[in-house]
């Protein structure tokens, strides 16, 4: 039997650092990111903020505060007192970033973002910027939905900021009943749904050429649970995504669970719902199919976050202990293929995030195709293989041989294109694409290419530019790391003014002497000029007399006196 498909880990338990276990709730204990934990110990009365990613390190602050959340990565603080007072602090500058009062409870806030704060009140809901100086107070974004239960536990916000999504919960007829409102900035309008749970995610559609963005929940009602994924935003050219969804299982010993969180992996593209019982389900975004489901905790996992990999999560329980989970990169694939039925997906996975253990079927069924003649898909699957160990030299000398079929690109051309749909080519499939590029004088897609990272820049492909452009050849052997050829270009081009701040900037130093004679024979004005530079930035860097020699065999008896004076 294959190994468990996740990792798991205590990172820590906060008990071991003196906080009372009273504080380890959701109103008082925070993770906004991987990289803090905050606590507003309520025996102590101070707030507590462990760095974990600094050997656990403690810092206990004399604040008073109800509600303390640290930023995602820097040491900035957002505390609330009383409900209503705001304040922000850089607590390494030992400054005040904001402040502000409200005219209502905030009753839950967070940060959506590396440098906004959401805030949630009894009927609205805010944006506050911390770090842009006109936004003295938050901003209304927009209206709470009076069907939003009594407790609020979540506020999501898409990447691109056009959707916001408010989470609460309620007791209702003996279980807990979830609400959420869906609101869409750029239509102004609100959408309530039955949900305890939710999240934003991206997905590349295949033969996509852009992503597509989703929008996934989860709720249990009284006759069941499912989980759904459904397309926000449709952008044009791109194939329609096909709604979600499945269902959720929830044991019979966990007749009243229900979901508390889901965070979406950005690497792999997995949901990773928990429930309020300590039950953990990691589902693929594309297809909504079940990867794996176990109790990781015995007590309530009563807040969670995305690790900064985006490979996992991380989260606290009523124990106090720091739980990470995340895809066990040597193991998902294997488990997967355990069941026939799980093969395709654990072929896109295995693409998606690099994961080992796929490699044999990518080879079988690049092998099928191509000896069936199915070179577009055959090239397809080269192109998304696993961390690339299909694309070889081997590969393209295959793809090379093939006819193109009438009226259609020769098939290496498509493998090309996939190549560039999918990211940056290596440095072998630059040269051989960059070869027929040139000999059809189609050098702007070079530039293009360039401008866009896509090329594995080599040295090797800087000396084929050249031949055509020696600026863009100087871009790449920049690129590659040649300095003494970025030197000699620049000195071919003329650029001779760039050549000494280059030089200190790489710490290459180059044969200034021999560089000298040779520009003073293209241009005597420019070489006397480099000269003078050569001298004044460091007298060791030139040969004072190979210099007067190289001026007196131009005839340039002026600069020479000059220069020796």
């Amino acid at each position: 039997m294959a190994a468990l498909p996740i990792k798991f880990t205590e990172l820590l338990q906060l008990t071991a650092l003196n906080i009372d276990p009273k504080s380890f709730g959701f109103n008082s204990c925070t993770l906004e990111s991987d990289h803090y934990v905050c606590v507003c110990d309520t025996a102590s009365g101070e707030v507590v903020i462990v760095n974990l990613k600094n050997n656990n390190s403690v810092v206990r602050r004399p604040i008073k505060a109800d509600n303390a959340i640290m930023h995602w990565s820097k040491d900035i603080i957002a505390l609330r007192a009383q409900q209503r007072t705001l304040q922000i602090f850089d607590l390494g500058a030992k400054a005040k970033l904001k402040s502000a009062t409200m005219n209502e409870d905030v009753v839950f806030w967070k940060w959506y973002s590396d440098k906004s704060l959401g805030l949630v009140t009894e009927t609205s809901v805010y944006h506050w910027d911390i770090f842009d100086p006109s936004q003295t107070a938050p901003v209304k974004m927009f209206d709470r939905n009076s069907n939003l239960g009594s407790q609020i536990i979540n506020y999501r916000v898409s990447q691109d900021e056009k959707w916001m999504v408010v989470v609460s919960i309620s007791s209702a007829g003996g279980r807990v009943v979830g609400n959420m409102q869906l609101y869409s900035r750029d239509r102004g309008i609100s959408q309530a749904i039955e949900g305890h749970a939710a999240a934003f995610g991206t997905i590349r559609m295949e033969g996509a050429p852009a992503d597509t963005k989703v929008f996934t929940f989860c709720n249990r009602t009284a006759t069941g649970a499912k989980l759904h994924v459904v397309e926000i935003d449709h952008q044009q050219g791109n194939p329609v995504f096909p709604k979600r969804a499945v269902d959720v299982y929830f044991p019979q010993e966990a007749a009243s669970d229900f979901p508390v969180s889901m965070q979406v992996s950005e690497k792999y593209k997995v949901i990773y719902l928990v429930t309020k019982y300590g039950f953990i389900h990691l589902y693929d975004l594309e297809t909504g199919t079940v990867i794996f489901m176990n109790r990781i905790s015995s007590e309530t996992v009563f807040t969670t976050c995305p690790d900064s990999e985006s490979s996992g999560i991380v989260g606290i329980n009523r124990k106090g202990q720091v739980l990470s989970v995340s895809l066990d990169e040597n193991t998902v694939i294997p488990y997967l293929l355990q069941s026939p039925e799980n093969a395709e997906l654990a072929y896109k996975l295995a693409s998606r995030g690099g994961l080992p253990g796929a490699d044999q079927l990518y080879q079988q069924r690049f092998e099928h195709l191509l000896s069936s003649g199915q070179y577009a898909d055959a090239a397809k699957t080269a192109a998304n293989s696993p961390n690339g160990f299909l694309r070889t030299p081997q590969t393209i000398e295959r793809f090379k041989a093939l006819q193109a079929q009438p009226g259609q690109l020769s098939v290496i051309l498509q493998y090309f294109g996939m190549l560039l749909d999918k990211g940056k080519l290596n440095q072998h499939e630059t040269l051989e694409l960059a070869r027929p590029v040139l000999q059809q004088n189609r050098k702007h897609l070079l530039e293009k290419w360039m401008s866009e990272g896509k090329l594995g820049c080599s040295e090797q492909l800087g000396d084929i530019v050249r031949l055509h452009d020696l600026n863009l050849a100087m871009q790449i052997y920049k690129e590659a790391g040649c300095p003494q050829k970025v030197i000699a270009a620049m000195a071919e081009s003329g650029n001779f003014d760039q050549i000494l701040s280059y030089s200190k900037e790489t710490g290459y130093t180059p044969d200034f002497n021999a560089l000298l004679q040779h520009i003073v024979r293209v241009n005597p004005e420019k070489g006397a000029e480099f000269a003078t530079a050569l001298a004044k930035e460091d007298a060791n860097l030139i040969d004072t007399s190979r210099v007067l020699d190289v001026f007196m065999a131009q005839g340039m008896i002026q600069q020479a006196t000059a220069f020796g004076l």
